[in-house]
């Protein structure tokens, strides 16, 4: 870090959160807490303005001109590519996990476990390398159990167009395949993936875009 201590920017919707945090950044050797933000605009403008090293972000923060979340960390990477991005979430749902990771976001701390994996995480971050917070690091996902090269060309076919709206009847007649099958592609198509509803799978597509229909 060039010798100086890490320029940090909190963001946050929460003003109890935002405290919190600066309050635990407060006396942690080497951080800097230069700002901090409730949504997307405020962050923009003061990262405009303020030299920062590392952004605690929070992934969901509605309200910005910028959106939040995957639409936000892009936002940042192409307008403040030198800034390090730790991001916190209250839902840790694999698919939003799994999405961090594939933009390659290396730093994830759930507010679901306690507030000392921020300090680490904001080091690693700084550095380029890995932190997860305990309920992240358990995760089956993150031990790469479930990689999408592990469907099979008929599980990633009934996947991708069960995800783009179509029912098992209507997958099973248009590739002529029974519905037990198709059904059973889709179970197991979902397992690999560590998506267990599908709710949650609509989730994994929203946020990263995987077979969604061109």
């Amino acid at each position: 870090m060039d010798g100086h201590n890490i320029r940090v920017v909190i963001a946050d919707d929460h003003p109890v959160v935002r405290i919190g945090l600066e309050l635990e950044l407060k006396h942690a050797s080497r951080i800097d807490v230069v700002g901090s933000a409730c949504n997307s605009t405020e962050l923009i403008e003061l990262l405009g303005t303020r030299p920062c090293d590392v952004t605690v972000l929070d992934y969901t923060m509605p309200g910005g001109a910028h959106g939040d979340g995957l639409e936000l960390i892009d936002h940042l990477r192409q307008r403040f590519a030198q800034i390090a991005i730790a991001v916190l979430t209250g839902a840790d749902r694999p698919a939003l996990i799994r999405g961090l990771l594939m933009q390659g976001i290396t730093s994830i701390v759930s507010k679901t476990d306690a507030g000392i994996h921020v300090v680490p995480a904001i080091k690693a971050a700084a550095i380029g390398r890995s932190y997860y917070s305990p309920s992240i690091a358990a995760m089956p996902v993150m031990a790469g159990t479930y990689p999408l090269q592990d469907l099979s060309p008929r599980e990633t076919e009934v996947l991708s167009l069960f995800a783009s709206g179509a029912s098992v009847n209507d997958i099973a007649l248009r590739l002529q395949r029974s519905k037990q099958t198709v059904s059973s592609q889709k179970i197991s198509a979902m397992a690999k993936l560590g998506i267990q509803s599908e709710a949650e799978l609509f989730a994994y597509v929203a946020e990263t875009g995987l077979f969604d229909p061109a």
